[in-house]
């Protein structure tokens, strides 16, 4: 997304009218500009919401005990995230259920520990995380920004 916007830099704003052959006049910039500005309409602002929507987004996925890979850590599991991309950089949020029980919310806190304290590289539809100790169970979390 364009981050560089300029503003039109002039001194005076001037318009020429010129007359049409119906009768109407037609402006006509004649403003000399020491910087040009930028164009900003329906496409730039559609490109930003889209990006501000896919921002605060966030995408479950679920990593279960029995998918981690490799005999020694770090341990991998890779899953499929329909919307990642490589150059995205989400934040990994809990997506513990509200009204857990007290077992539940243990057993997540670990889980989501043991994750949080990995790492993570998404692919183009994938995530890749690493971990130095195998979560005893399944656990879902949510990637913020995908």
């Amino acid at each position: 997304m364009k981050i560089d916007w300029k503003d039109a830099i002039f001194t005076q704003r001037k318009i020429r009218l010129t007359e049409n052959d119906d009768g109407t006049v037609t402006p006509v910039d004649e403003t000399e500009y020491t910087q040009e500005g930028d164009a900003f309409g329906a496409k730039e602002l559609i490109a930003m919401c889209k990006e501000f929507n896919r921002s605060i987004h966030v995408t479950q996925v679920t990593l279960t005990a029995s998918g981690w890979t490799g005999s020694a850590a770090p341990y991998t599991q890779t899953v499929s995230v329909p919307d990642a991309a490589a150059d995205l950089e989400p934040i990994l949020v809990s997506a513990l259920d509200d009204g857990a029980s007290a077992d539940t919310q243990k057993a997540y806190a670990k889980a989501f520990g043991i994750i949080s304290c990995g790492t993570a590289v998404l692919g183009d539809g994938t995530a890749t995380f690493k971990v130095y100790k195998k979560p005893a169970t399944d656990c879902t979390v949510g990637l913020m920004g995908v």
